[in-house]
């Protein structure tokens, strides 16, 4: 029973890590949806 459980648990680990991996590419913030302050903060 516990190799049972420690496959589905091993299982589901990689499921997650491999679904986690989601939109491939540089993030960016779209420009024209959010401009941005070119004001420098101080």
């Amino acid at each position: 029973m516990q190799k049972n459980t420690a496959r589905v648990l091993l299982f589901l680990s990689i499921c997650l890590a491999i679904s986690s991996c989601g939109t491939k590419g540089p993030l960016y913030i779209p420009e024209r949806q959010y401009p941005q302050d070119t004001r420098a903060a101080k």
